[in-house]
């Protein structure tokens, strides 16, 4: 007497589908799905003959799920025709792209940005003043039109260089690495879908509240009245009335038409429940009276929406009522989980070591490679670095004065910064580049772009198995599950064996 129709399994379908985005659902695993479907339409009647849906549990959870489900659906009614707004995507867009080129110049002394932004000041060029404190050692570092993007930067560099128009200098910035003077020599805006879409949903959202509070108040001007003075004149900080008698406090605090009233006490027994330590105590008292316009608000918006979502008739909907079902659906499945199933499970000790030697590789801490790198774009100049280091030159000098280096922002160039990475997250090619390595060891890797890496191994930690006791209770949950999921597939085997159930869909 109960069907799955074609839209249900449709729907099913496509959510299986969305979590695997590209996988190809065959013939086998579309009756799979309907199979579980049928499963759970006979679990979900049997529930209902145990009487497990008349549970208190139950009754109120489904209860709460259904109003919050009602004004959900007001909600996408309010919002359905809300578009994002071209310029304001672009706005915000632009400020999540954007990229400042920007020349740098290092200082460990604060003495020395100061004397050159002094000669800054004066007139003196950026790059001329940067080649010869460099030169003379005041500068420790210069950096020459790099494109960062404001994630990239310290702190303090990206507040200072917002303010910046292009082809002027800042004055001097304490950084974290000591004393900064940059130039801004222009900016840019890459092109990132990513970051488009992700303006685009950032302007939507604003775009929908906006929406709901300006339909919040119509209701609240078409139905509401509301007594300031009496909200405002109530103190739950004084010792009279004191909390007790507000909480049996039945005057109005919101008219609301052809509904009941919202009063003091019931605004007050909202209140105390937020609060878990009681409302005694002064501290808590205080943190009432702060909070009540907002709880109200609150109150009122659930009151509104609930009112004007009948009104409209959305209960009578057939997508509140599939949704209010699916939850009763679900909340009834659990309860059959922990009433009839999980009692006559049993886990034991045998087959928690059982399930740990069958999946020992999934319990591993997985290999680390610590990796220092240099990019070149000519293989010579990579095999010569490489030399150098063979013979037993320090990185960092290498570093500092080989020849033909690329440019570490150029677009696909990786950098190895000696931290900890997983060797299963490291490219392909370099993966196969470092195979077998171990600390101290050189390899080479000519990438699919013609870039060619020096790879100097900084430490290997080898994978190791986890020890049974750290992984039991983890262990513990994955057998009782697969028991869980064996128990109900009997169950509902027996349920089918003796129900009528039909099915038209041929295999």
């Amino acid at each position: 007497g109960e069907p799955i129709t074609l839209s249900e399994f449709d729907q099913q379908l496509a959510a299986m589908k969305r979590e695997a985005p590209g996988a190809t659902v065959d013939r086998p695993q579309e009756l799979a799905l309907l199979g579980r479907m049928v499963n759970m339409v006979l679990i979900d009647q049997e529930a209902r003959r145990m009487g497990l849906d008349k549970l208190p549990e139950i009754r109120k959870a489904v209860d709460a799920n259904a109003r919050v489900t009602l004004r959900d659906e007001l909600v996408e009614r309010v919002v359905k025709d809300v578009k994002a707004d071209a310029a304001k995507v672009d706005e915000i867009y632009r400020a999540l792209v954007r990229e400042w080129k920007i020349s740098a110049a290092l200082f460990e002394k604060e003495e020395h940005a100061r004397g050159m932004a002094g000669e800054l000041g004066a007139g003196k060029s950026f790059t001329d003043l940067a080649k010869a404190y460099l030169e003379q050692a005041k500068a420790t570092k210069v950096e020459a039109g790099v494109f960062l993007a404001r994630d990239a930067m310290d702190p303090e560099v990206g507040k200072a260089v917002s303010g910046m128009a292009v082809g002027s200098t800042s004055p001097v910035i304490s950084t974290r690495s000591g004393f900064v003077i940059l130039m801004l020599e222009d900016m840019r805006y890459p092109d990132n879908p990513a970051e488009r879409a992700r303006a685009e949903q950032i302007v939507l959202t604003r775009s929908r509240t906006e929406a709901v509070t300006a339909f919040e108040e119509t209701l609240k001007k078409q139905y509401a009245k509301i007594n300031l003075d009496l909200l405002n004149s109530i103190d739950y900080e004084a010792d009279t009335p004191g909390i007790e008698a507000l909480l049996k406090d039945r005057r109005a605090l919101v008219e609301v038409k052809g509904e009941p009233p919202v009063t003091v006490g019931e605004l007050t027994e909202a209140l105390k429940f937020q609060f878990f330590h009681g409302t005694g105590m002064a501290a808590e008292r205080k943190k009432l009276s702060g909070k009540k316009q907002q709880v109200l608000d609150g109150m009122l918006h659930r009151k509104l929406f609930r009112k004007e979502a009948l009104r409209l008739g959305l209960d009578k909907t057939d997508s509140y009522k599939g949704k209010v079902k699916e939850f009763e659906t679900s909340a009834l499945f659990g309860a059959f989980l922990r009433k009839v199933i999980a009692p006559d499970i049993r886990l034991r000790e045998e087959d928690v070591k059982a399930y740990y030697d069958e999946h020992r590789n999934q319990y591993t801490t997985p290999e680390m490679v610590r990796i220092n790198s240099l990019v070149f774009s000519a293989r010579k100049d990579a095999e010569m670095a490489a030399e150098s280091l063979k013979q037993g030159a320090d990185f960092q000098w290498v570093s500092g004065q080989a020849n033909g280096q690329a440019d570490p922002n150029a677009k696909g160039v990786m950098a190895f910064d000696g931290r900890p990475i997983m060797t299963s997250e490291l490219p392909e090619g370099v993966q196969k580049a470092v195979a077998g390595a171990n600390a101290g060891d050189l390899r080479l890797y000519a990438a699919p772009d013609k870039y060619i890496y020096v790879l100097a191994i900084q430490s290997v930690v080898a994978a190791q198995s986890k020890p049974y006791e750290e992984v039991r209770r983890e262990l513990a949950e994955k057998v009782m599950d697969v028991k869980m999921q064996k128990a109900v597939a009997e169950y509902a085997e027996k349920l089918r064996s003796l129900s009528d159930v039909k099915v038209y869909v041929g295999s």
